[in-house]
């Protein structure tokens, strides 16, 4: 999972492992520590595999080694952008470090990467919306130590709703932007 966002990082710029392991923190979602136990061993595996190398830093005051992404691991990664993403607890971060790739695919990737997206949202918001409902309807016939209870998950299932709308108009904002590019792209 993790070499999807290394590769696509690498892909802009050399970086070195220290840094590489910051910006997968940021990116999981949630977020979450990565230690060097996890980092070092998956940079020493992708540049085995020869998707990564080490080189030595521009900065001679220390002898730090930077990573670079090969034309190999250039290939990975258009590879790892087209596959599917899983219904499970790693998709979100899987989407996540897909968009931060996105520069790096062609817009009808883009496109096909956010419809899925859009899909999996709508899946989600439709589950939510389906055990909503169903709570309500039980609320009204409980006891009021239970109907506390079902009233603090109608809250919880208010966040998500209310997530899942907003990732819904992130989706629809990207969309529309790309459609702007392309046809600016075209009048040229």
């Amino acid at each position: 999972m993790y070499e999807l966002l290394i590769l696509g990082i690498l892909r802009t710029h050399k970086m070195s492992g220290y840094k590489l392991g910051q910006v997968l923190e940021s990116s999981l979602v949630p977020r979450r520590v990565i230690s060097n136990g996890v980092m070092y061993p998956l940079l020493n595996r992708l540049t085995k595999q020869g998707y990564i190398e080490e080189i030595a830093s521009q900065d001679e005051s220390r002898n730090k080694k930077m990573m670079q992404i090969t034309e190999l691991g250039k290939q990975r990664f258009q590879e790892l952008m087209l596959l599917p993403v899983a219904m499970d607890a790693k998709r979100e971060s899987i989407y996540r470090f897909k968009f931060r790739g996105m520069s790096g695919v062609d817009t009808t990737t883009q496109r096909v990467i956010l419809n899925e997206y859009a899909t999996a949202t709508q899946t989600d918001l439709d589950v939510y919306r389906h055990f909503q409902a169903h709570l309500q309807a039980q609320l009204t016939n409980e006891e009021p130590t239970i109907a506390a209870s079902f009233e603090a998950g109608l809250r919880a299932l208010d966040l998500s709703i209310a997530i899942c709308k907003t990732k819904q108009d992130w989706i629809k904002q990207y969309q529309a932007d790309l459609e702007q590019k392309e046809n600016l792209n075209a009048t040229e």
